[in-house]
């Protein structure tokens, strides 16, 4: 192979035919060579370069373009210190397509891919039992300002020994489209699948993460140090890791729409864990996440915001916060839906711990906790609820609806429809302002069913300025304001779902 790519020229094609070779650091120096293998002696088959642990397979570093192609190669036991399959370097950006990757090492980084200042397109490549043994990248390592563009890959089985079980990104912005991560790991540290840091941007578009782990943070996903991690049409489930099953943010602000969460479990934060981070969180639906102990979907902690909206939260379960809990966090929740959620402890689907959520436009129904089967506040919270109902929620011990847990601590509720009846705690502190307390007429509670009849009090009964700008549409996606009484006056309902006449 290394002679017929030092004798082609640009725009060659080479065919290489199925067998074995064990070839290393094969170069295009800079050529836009087409190298394929094809099966020649076996139809269907592929050529192997088996590098036997003597080296990479392939390196690029004279600044090749997508016109150097490696199309269908197995490349297997390749090793280095970085990029033990293959090595990108100097704005070298080639096209790698139908490839597998396997058993693949890297001593430090990268167990197959090192990308510096390169951005290769990966397309249709499997990686499986590839290994960053010393330090980050089980697969991909993406570095100093990289972006490479991955499309419909399989990474399975592969792990680091620090960071990124599968890709690794510092201060880099890869496109992951189409790609399925499952069994990876960073079984000391963190990132089971991917890792990102230092202001890296990855955009992460229908992937799909199952049963991948980190021993510390984000079980599929980890993020830090200023990241912007842009994540759509995506399902994690079964994903683990003791902070964070699905995704960790720390410093970093997080875009996530119409994601999946189902299945995943953690210490905290079944699925989501923001530490001093923001973002938003839009038509999401967290499934079955459990908490050993705190935030059976979401955990917000030191000065987290996350704006969470449009998103179904059911059967969710943790110690306290059986779908959500803050701590020195203020996350806006709008057009939410809170059922089946349960905490051992405290507040069944969102608990507040030193901290002043706003929740707007949502439901809470059939949630459970021994105190605020709903909403607990305690340690000198706030919370403020508008436009929203709780009815049907439960408590062992005080508080089915909303529980009070100090003196310092308080629940301002704004054109909502509440069972006062399930008030517990200091309830002194907590404040109605035109709320009502008659039964909301959901259209089937004990099925799950929590649209409104045309016979309910909460049609246009809620107050249009309490309704953050820019938000038009309700839980399902219909316009959110409308007259849904027919009195001539579009007046926006109390709840997640607004009735359409």
């Amino acid at each position: 192979i290394g002679k017929a790519l030092s004798v082609a020229g640009d725009y060659d094609l080479v065919l290489v035919a199925d067998a074995t070779y064990n070839e290393t650091n094969l170069d295009f120096g800079g050529k836009k060579i087409y190298l394929k293998g094809v099966g020649h002696n076996t139809s269907g088959a592929r050529p192997v370069m088996d590098c036997q642990q003597a080296g990479r397979a392939f390196y690029f570093a004279s600044g090749e373009t997508k016109d150097s192609v490696v199309d269908s190669f197995t490349i297997k036991n390749g090793s280095a210190g970085y990029g033990g399959a293959i090595w990108c370097e100097n704005s070298s950006s080639p096209t790698l397509t139908n490839c597998t990757f396997s058993g693949n090492s890297a001593d430090f980084a990268a167990g197959a891919i090192w990308c510096s200042q390169s951005s290769p397109s990966i397309i249709n490549c499997t990686f499986s039992g590839n290994e960053a043994a010393g330090q980050e990248g089980g697969a991909i390592y993406c570095y100093n300002s990289s972006s490479p563009k991955i499309a419909n890959c399989v990474f399975s089985g592969n792990s680091t020994a620090w960071y990124g079980g599968a890709i690794y990104c510092d201060s880099s912005a890869p496109t992951i489209i189409n790609c399925t991560f499952s069994d990876n790991s960073a079984p000391t540290f963190n990132g089971g699948a991917i890792f990102c840091r230092n202001s890296s941007s990855p955009t992460i578009t229908k992937c799909v993460f199952n049963n991948n782990s980190a021993n510390w943070y984000g079980g599929a996903t980890h993020c830090i140090s200023g990241s912007k991690p842009t994540i759509s049409d995506c399902t994690f489930s079964g994903n683990n890791a003791s902070w964070g099953a699905a995704i960790f943010c720390e410093g970093s602000d997080l875009t996530l729409t119409n994601c999946t969460f189902s299945g995943n479990s953690a210490d905290d934060g079944g699925a989501i864990y923001c530490k001093s981070s923001g973002g938003t969180i839009t038509n999401c639906t967290f499934t079955s996440n459990t908490a050993k102990y705190d935030s059976g979907a979401i955990h917000c902690l030191d000065g987290s915001s996350p704006s969470i909206i449009n998103c179904t939260f059911s059967d969710n379960s943790g110690e306290n916060g059986g779908a959500i809990r803050c701590i020195s966090s203020n996350p806006s929740i709008i057009n939410c839906a809170f059922s089946g959620n349960n905490a051992n402890g405290y507040g069944g689907a969102v608990d507040c711990d030193s901290s002043s959520p706003t929740v707007v436009n949502s439901t809470f129904s059939n949630n459970g906790a021994d105190y605020g089967g709903a909403i607990d506040c305690y340690n000198s919270s706030s919370a403020t609820i508008s436009n929203s109902i709780l009815w049907g929620n439960s408590a062992g011990s005080g508080g089915d609806e909303i529980f009070i847990a100090d003196p310092g601590s308080s629940c301002t509720l704004n054109y909502s429809c509440a069972d006062d009846t399930g008030y517990g705690g200091q309830t002194g502190n907590i404040t109605e302002n035109n709320c009502i307390h008659q039964d909301p007429q959901f259209v089937d509670a004990a099925g799950g069913d929590y649209h409104l009849k045309y016979t309910s009090p909460c049609i246009d009964a809620g107050d249009n300025t309490l309704v953050p700008s820019g938000v038009a549409t309700d839980l399902d996606g219909n316009q959110r304001i409308v007259d849904g009484n027919n009195d001539g006056t579009s007046t926006v309902d109390i709840g997640a779902y607004e009735y359409q006449p």
